[in-house]
């Protein structure tokens, strides 16, 4: 009898000492593994769009853009908000390269577009009334009212960039830290100010981001599709890999 029981036990096991075939069905580590799975394939669709639009972004010329909007005023000027490039935000000045002004005024109407220290322009624009943009690309607008009559702007502050004429006039700025605040008025100072303006940013490292997200993306998805599938054929019985 102890010899029917040794054979009835070497039976259960296998001679070969191969493992019984995996649990069909959803246990936890398949579930897991396949929500881990999705999760990096959208991942990958995030990445891999990104890669596309920094590389449309990085074509000869090519800038990141707001939409053109159309502004106006009955004060001396348009001006943006200041925009802060120090301390937290030092790092913008990392991966962006130029900023680019367009700005339009009427058929044949010159138009004076600068860019200048915030404090500077701010001294300049005290007392008189002029619009600023909060938002460029966008319509949300501060009017600032005021009797003081400013000067011609050419000569009034130590501009880091300024354009001026008729047509589509465009200003390149390379980004640096500092508080910097944009200016549209008319070349002689006069009030009533009417344009179309986008702003644009162009980049240095757009095409090295772009390589690595989709290096990334594409990572992301291998992994994220391998997971789904072995999880998949697990719970179907229809793999001999084995997960909890």
């Amino acid at each position: 009898m102890a010899a029917d029981v040794s054979r009835g036990v070497g039976t259960a096991v296998g001679a070969s000492g191969t493992p019984p075939p995996a649990r069909k069905g959803w246990t936890v580590g398949r579930v897991v593994a396949l929500v881990a799975g999705s999760v990096l394939i959208l991942a990958c669709v995030a990445l891999l769009g990104g890669a596309g639009v920094l590389t449309w972004a990085d074509q000869p010329g090519g800038y990141l853009t707001t939409g053109t909007a159309t502004y106006s005023t009955s004060g001396y000027a348009l001006a943006s908000d200041p925009v802060h490039l120090r301390g937290p935000w030092g790092w913008l000045g990392r991966w962006a390269g130029d900023v680019r002004v367009q700005v339009t005024a009427s058929a044949g109407t010159p138009v004076f577009v600068a860019i200048g220290p915030a404090g500077a322009v701010s001294r300049y624009l005290a007392g008189a009334s002029y619009t600023s943009v909060t938002t460029l690309g966008d319509q949300d607008l501060t009017q600032h009212t005021g009797s003081a009559v400013p000067v011609p702007p050419a000569t009034a502050v130590d501009w880091a960039a300024r354009v001026s004429g008729t047509g589509t006039q465009t200003l390149r700025w390379t980004v640096r830290s500092g508080d910097w605040t944009v200016v549209v008025m008319n070349p002689d100072g006069s009030p009533g100010v009417t344009v179309r303006a986008d702003v644009g940013v162009s980049s240095p490292v757009l095409s090295s981001l772009a390589g690595d997200l989709l290096l990334a993306g594409v990572t992301a998805g291998l992994i994220g599709g391998a997971l789904a599938l072995i999880s998949v054929r697990l719970a179907a019985g229809r793999s001999g890999v084995t997960l909890p």
